[in-house]
């Protein structure tokens, strides 16, 4: 647990810009399917590949924030940078369709 500070840093990390954020994304090779607020989300994708504990579930149900949970135990929040967030609305709108996965793999 107390991974929240840590997933703020990682994305603070993607950029500044929402294009820097999916040019860090791309990068790493993150894909993910619009409208999606789970483990298709192309930022939750992202921390799955980051984050090392099991029976983690991650969200980005509120939209300024990552919900963690640990099983049926506790969570915890970590902010979404202002890029990050900006991001994540222009990839919903069809923004940055290099990054969508392909049907047959969502």
């Amino acid at each position: 647990m107390g991974q929240a500070s840590q997933v703020e840093g990682w994305l603070a990390e993607l950029g500044t810009t929402p294009a820097e954020v999916a040019a860090s994304l791309a990068t790493r090779g993150v894909k993910g399917v619009r409208n999606t607020v789970r483990i298709l989300n192309p930022i939750v994708r992202f921390l799955q590949t980051r984050l090392r504990v099991d029976a983690t579930a991650l969200d980005v149900i509120a939209g300024d924030k990552v919900r963690l949970r640990y099983g049926k135990g506790p969570s915890e929040s970590a902010a979404v940078p202002q890029p990050v967030q900006q991001f994540i609305e222009e990839f919903n709108r069809g923004g940055y369709p290099e990054l969508e996965l392909p049907p047959e793999q969502s």
